[in-house]
């Protein structure tokens, strides 16, 4: 997986603080849970952890892009999204002690804080109020799961590949101009539920529109209200 060092060589509980989740806990608490942290550094395509292996650590990004897969037998694989800095993965088979419910592998050169399951645990079972934050978390990872379940069903293409390029610029419903995604064409494809050529072909005519332009490893997105639009966000501005 990559070099290994204590999370005392950076400022783990600024990650921590960071979170939605554990960073409402009070500082005592942040910082217990900073101590019990390693720092793994992480090069590009490494595979952090796949379906069915044991879950044995919680991990946080410091640093570069995550993205979480689902194989299918036949090799081919669905993405079922990016893990950005100071996102955490890797909590379900923590807690529930079951395997790995997907693919974790780095998009980038990563620096991960990873925390042992059996010390997360107990510090769990010394403080009772993380458990219901981590209910939290698990809510928070079922509303998206099935958000995205609601798009596949119901929205047309367009609206669901405007929807992910604003998620990902911002993972707000506004990122600003020129914010750039960084992801394949066939990954945004993976993450939509279309094929690479339908979804090549889509944003062919929104580069012909300038509301977005083409990069290598990556698509900068030049007019996101008028992509909000397209993707039915409540609040888009007119863009004339």
């Amino acid at each position: 997986m990559g070099r290994s060092t204590p999370a005392q060589a950076f400022d783990a509980a600024a990650l921590l603080r960071q979170h939605p989740v554990f960073g409402a806990l009070a500082g005592g608490q942040v910082e217990k849970l900073a101590s019990l942290a390693t720092l793994r550094s992480t090069p590009r395509g490494t595979v952090i952890f796949a379906k069915d292996d044991p879950g044995t650590a919680l991990f946080a990004v410091r640093a570069g892009v995550v993205k979480i897969t689902a194989p299918s037998a036949d090799g081919r694989e669905v993405m079922i999204s990016l893990v950005n800095p100071g996102d955490i993965f890797g909590e379900i088979a923590l807690l529930d002690g079951g395997p790995r419910t997907a693919d974790a592998v780095a998009m980038t050169d990563c620096n991960l804080m990873a925390v042992d399951r059996r010390d997360f645990l107990a510090f769990v079972h010394s403080e009772p109020r993380v458990a219901f934050k981590l209910i939290e978390l698990l809510c928070a990872r079922i509303r998206s799961a099935n958000e995205h379940f609601e798009e596949v069903v119901f929205l047309n293409l367009p609206a669901r590949l405007a929807r992910t390029l604003l998620r990902l610029a911002d993972r707000k419903d506004a990122p600003a101009k020129g914010s750039k995604v960084a992801v394949t064409q066939r990954e945004l494809g993976q993450m939509v539920g279309m094929a690479r050529e339908s979804t090549n072909k889509q944003l062919r005519a929104w580069v012909r529109q300038n509301w977005i332009r083409l990069e290598r490893g990556g698509i900068v997105v030049l007019a996101p209200d008028a992509l909000a639009m397209i993707a039915g966000i409540d609040g888009a501005r007119d863009t004339g």
